[in-house]
């Protein structure tokens, strides 16, 4: 069974340990520090394993915005990735606050499917941040 909660300093390792296992860029420990100690965490564990995470920040310090979800590729497509956003939806919701963000690559229709999945909707586009295409920036609004 997969739990849901937010992350705590012990988790940072295994946080890492995640990104390692997807081969993407390692988040440097000294931000993944301040995100947990700011609430801006969550994991999911199976058992003893922390199988995934989400972090989020505040963009303009007001937005909330969906920074990374990340998935260990053997408990991909198994609602983990939809348990987290639930958890933090849940969150910024008894915050106060009436949508978040979250944006990919314009060319990840996976991750494109499973926001419009999530009820996201598209807002908006940047160029020229040094990566191959365009980022894609889509809102959610949040249940009062």
């Amino acid at each position: 069974m997969t739990d849901v909660r937010a992350a705590i300093l012990a988790d940072l390792p295994a946080v890492q340990d995640v990104d390692r296992s997807l081969d993407q860029r390692v988040s440097e420990k000294s931000v993944i520090k301040h995100a947990i100690e700011g609430g801006r965490v969550a994991v999911a564990l199976d058992g003893d394993e922390l199988s995934g995470y989400l972090r989020w920040e505040w963009f303009w310090d007001r937005v909330p915005l969906c920074v990374f979800v990340r998935v260990r590729p053997s408990h991909q497509r198994t609602g983990l990735g939809r348990a987290l956003y639930a958890h933090v939806e849940a969150d910024l919701a008894r915050r106060g606050c009436d949508f978040w963000l979250s944006s990919t690559e314009e060319t990840n229709d996976r991750s494109l499917r499973f926001h419009r999945a999530l009820g996201f909707r598209l807002v908006g586009a940047l160029s020229d941040l040094g990566q191959d295409s365009r980022e894609i920036f889509m809102r959610k609004d949040l249940a009062q």
